[in-house]
């Protein structure tokens, strides 16, 4: 019988972490130690593979349950591809200073078909300082050239493009982008499912950590340029209507039915507030409790979601396209 699966949060230590989570979720402050700059919410990465925390798949790993039940996890999107991994990951950023300066990997096809997943992402601001930034591209007039001599001795977040962004904004950052998080930030960040970051240059550290700058010169797409910063005012918003994976932002003030009309399985997140969500597969209603700072995924056969607000939620709906 299908069932919202919930995981075991992973806190992820990070020279860069800041405090914003904990006092943004005070509720879950016990599993976010000091040092956690990185909270997975859920992923199917190499050491880092979320445990389902409830229900007849308890205690096992995201990857144990789509290597028995992918079919029922992903639905159609199961016969596009052989990965065997989970397409999607969901984290929580916490900021205190930059992190580095990188890019990920593009998808890689082989007759057309996906072979190996790259890493396409996007982030929800939930908390910003006044003068938090977001960099994203080369400046105008900016030549990879020069970019590239800057990282062997000059100034490269001079040559991005430094983009202010405050609490409700939606970033998308396609794979190839030329990026860094900057300080003073909580971030919810939805990602296609990779491990490989490639840092071209960091921000002084206690301890120097290791730059992939070949491979990160060789990803990087420097002809893409940032894509608008959109707000999230907006009670139902589809935020990204193209790309590997869809993100829905839904502000409910009061019970309201949502009848899918998007591919795969369905991951909410709620970021404000709380809300019973109740999701149907034919006749098997399934509900989950959601409080702010909470992950549930519905497998693919969740056709129909009930949503009944405790005085107001916002929630973030995510699902894959491949």
């Amino acid at each position: 019988m299908s069932y919202p699966l919930r995981f075991y949060r992973i806190a992820v230590r990070k020279p860069w972490a800041d405090t914003r989570l904990a006092r943004l979720y005070p509720e879950l402050a016990d599993e976010l130690p000091p040092g956690t700059g990185e909270s997975i919410e859920l992923a199917d990465l190499p050491g880092q593979c979320s445990v389902v925390a409830n229900g007849v798949w308890r205690g096992k790993t995201l990857h144990e349950v789509m290597g028995s039940h992918r079919a029922e996890l992903l639905g159609e999107l199961a016969d596009g591809n052989e990965l065997p991994d989970f397409p999607l990951a969901v984290k929580l950023l916490d900021t205190a200073q930059p992190l580095s300066i990188q890019d990920h990997p593009s998808d890689e096809r082989e007759n057309e078909r996906l072979v190996r997943r790259g890493k396409s992402e996007c982030w929800i601001v939930l908390d910003a300082a006044p003068d938090a930034v977001i960099y994203q591209g080369l400046k105008s007039g900016v030549t990879p050239q020069q970019f590239q001599q800057a990282l062997q001795g000059g100034d490269p977040p001079a040559l991005l493009n430094a983009r202010p962004v405050k609490a409700g904004d939606y970033i998308y950052n396609e794979a190839g982008m030329v990026h860094a998080v900057g300080g003073g930030l909580a971030l919810l960040e939805v990602q296609q499912n990779c491990a490989t970051t490639f840092r071209l240059w960091d921000f002084p550290r206690d301890k120097p950590r290791e730059k992939h700058v070949q491979a990160g010169l060789a990803a990087a797409r420097f002809d893409l340029q940032p894509p608008p910063i959109l707000e999230t005012a907006g009670d139902d918003l589809l935020l990204q209507p193209d790309g590997p994976f869809g993100v829905r932002s839904l502000r409910v003030k009061k019970g309201r039915l949502l009848e899918k009309d998007w591919p795969g399985f369905s991951l909410f997140t709620c970021l404000q507030g709380a809300c019973e969500l109740a999701g149907r597969e034919r006749d098997n209603l399934q509900p989950a409790r959601l409080k702010a700072g909470d992950t549930v995924l519905f497998p693919s056969g969740f056709k129909e979601f009930e949503i009944y607000p405790n005085g107001g939620a916002w929630l973030m709906l995510s699902w894959a396209r491949e």
